[in-house]
């Protein structure tokens, strides 16, 4: 083997000692680069989860703040229920009190009226306490909203009369009340009893027929 053949087989070596440094210079910024935009992305991730994570804290924050807000007016809606309830309860548990403790006037004056001695003085004495107590007890009615109808010779009115009864009657020209069986009453502007009456009506007309003989 010749020396020429052995610097074939060993290949070609160059003189140039910065052979290659160009190749491998180039690589390394390349690579470096794309480090680079990885990092950067990494830290664009990182920045939206960290906003991303504020806004969740302050959701939730603020749903607990209406749950709580909600929690407690439902309980002071309960309560002002539960309050009201109590109240009306209360009403109309005692709502006639002072109307009872009026009656209890006339129960006094009905006492003092049975307490009189036998005679004629007891009788006249009955008859003036009851004409007062009947007094003191109407008053007592219209104190508390309860008036009577007055129906007596005024038209009817099916609204606040009911006819028990009718008869025909010259002297009037439509349906009138000409006797009262029972009083009615309004209780604050509203029925509470009607007045059951005898009312009069105008006579039917007579209708004459000629007739042949």
């Amino acid at each position: 083997m010749s020396v020429d053949d052995n610097e074939l087989d060993i290949g070609y070596v160059p003189d140039d000692p910065d052979f290659g440094k160009d190749e491998r210079v180039q690589k390394k910024p390349v690579e470096k680069r794309v480090d680079q935009k990885k990092k950067a992305q990494v830290r664009k991730s990182i920045a939206k989860l960290k906003v991303q994570e504020k806004v969740i804290e302050k959701l939730t924050t603020e749903r607990d703040e209406f749950k709580d807000k909600f929690l407690r007016n439902m309980a002071e809606i309960d309560n002002f229920r539960k309050r009201v309830k109590k109240e009306k309860e209360e009403h109309q548990k005692y709502a006639l009190g002072d109307f009872l403790k009026e009656l209890l006037v006339i129960t006094d004056n009905l006492e003092r009226a049975l307490k009189v001695k036998d005679g004629e003085s007891r009788e006249n004495s009955i008859v003036s306490g009851v004409e007062m107590i009947y007094r003191q007890l109407i008053e007592i009615l219209n104190k508390n909203g309860v008036k009577e109808i007055e129906a007596m010779n005024t038209p009817f009115d099916p609204n606040i009369h009911q006819a028990l009864s009718k008869e025909e009657a010259d002297f009037v020209s439509g349906p009138t009340i000409v006797e009262v069986y029972q009083k009615g009453f309004t209780y604050n502007d509203k029925l509470l009893r009607p007045t059951l009456a005898k009312v009069a009506i105008p006579p039917e007309p007579i209708i004459q027929t000629d007739t042949q003989e």
